[in-house]
């Protein structure tokens, strides 16, 4: 189907994307550390807790939506867990806390993006790829569609502006979860996340 199309032209254009913006941000990862990040980026609990935090979800799906009722469920528990885990450092997962959250926003801000850097954490509910409080993927039913959808969007986008334009775009949603090194994330991750302890960082 049409739909179907545009998922895979979405699903190849945002790991296009994503990879080629941890080479910039990280010229020296290894082949280990750029899997380990993409992973925990482009996760199914990545992608529908993006589409759904940022309402995404209204364009395209009923409110009363069984995808959409259940991961919105599932998001209440993980930005309360989250948000107490931030509130122990200082704002932030990293040392530094949210002073140092906002240096790196404003650092990693580009020219071309088109929301103003962020003062605070977005993604509080967020654990490298997981939900704060889940060591599973979600159940299917609350993120398969979510995430179908999610990348369907980018899909769109790039059909209607070209790659580079809709990553423009598409930047700003995606740059929170780019803002620490490999070697951060798992220290930070490390026995909260399994992504991060299954993907090691591996050869340069």
């Amino acid at each position: 189907t049409l739909r179907d199309k545009i998922f895979h032209v979405g699903h190849a254009a945002l790991q296009l994307s994503i990879v080629s913006e941890i080479y910039h941000l990280y010229p020296t990862c290894t082949s280990g550390d750029f899997h380990s990040m993409k992973v925990t980026a482009l996760s199914n609990d990545s992608l529908a807790y993006i589409f759904v935090k940022n309402r995404f979800h209204e364009c395209m799906f009923d409110i009363n939506s069984d995808a959409t009722i259940l991961m919105q469920d599932y998001i209440k528990v993980s930005d309360l867990l989250g948000a107490e885990e931030y509130s122990k450092r200082g704002g932030w997962i990293f040392p530094g806390g949210l002073d140092e959250f906002r240096r790196r926003i404003q650092q990693h801000h580009g020219s071309n993006d088109i929301l103003s850097p962020m003062e605070h954490p977005q993604y509080v509910g967020l654990a490298a790829g997981r939900l704060w409080g889940q060591t599973k993927k979600l159940p299917d039913e609350a993120s398969d569609d979510l995430n179908f959808s999610m990348q369907c969007i980018v899909g769109a986008l790039v059909l209607s502006f070209g790659v580079k334009d809709a990553w423009d775009m598409l930047r700003p949603f995606f740059l929170e979860l780019l803002l620490l090194s490999p070697d951060e994330m798992r220290a930070s991750y490390m026995g909260i996340s399994p992504l991060v302890s299954n993907y090691q960082k591996g050869r340069r």
